[in-house]
């Protein structure tokens, strides 16, 4: 009875901590290629919040609902599509940076950089920058 006991402990801790295991092995390639999913389907600036490091997320919230509009609008307009990510990097701060490339609406190909960071276990977006090739 104890065995069977220990054992359904066992399993109800493996099931629980599955969720964070797997955000524990997620790289850092693997969540910024689930946020461009999420940010190409989204119709609203709430939408990736979630993916958004505390300070930017806050910083977005505390923004009038209608000027978040214009902000989430532009953002759309000047995103790239097709991005790959080129280079994975350590920080110096602990944060680690991608360099990605893609295209923009205008087919013209641009370069960035993504700074990701760790909160509370799961990645987030700190920084993104995106420079045009003439």
């Amino acid at each position: 009875m104890r065995i069977r006991h220990a054992a359904g402990i066992v399993v109800a801790a493996v099931l629980l901590l599955a969720p964070t295991l797997r955000a524990q092995t997620e790289t850092a390639t693997q969540f910024y290629q689930k946020y461009l999913a999420a940010f190409a389907k989204a119709t609203k600036v709430e939408d990736i919040l979630p993916f958004m490091a505390e300070k930017n997320r806050k910083q977005a919230e505390a923004t009038p609902k209608e000027d978040r509009e214009k902000m989430f609008g532009l953002l759309k307009i000047l995103a790239h599509h097709d991005v790959k990510v080129l280079k994975e990097e350590r920080g110096a701060d602990g944060s680690t940076i991608l360099s990605v490339t893609g295209v923009d609406d205008d087919k013209k190909t641009g370069t960035g950089k993504v700074t990701l960071i760790k909160e509370g276990g799961a990645w987030k977006i700190g920084e993104e920058s995106w420079t045009d090739k003439s």
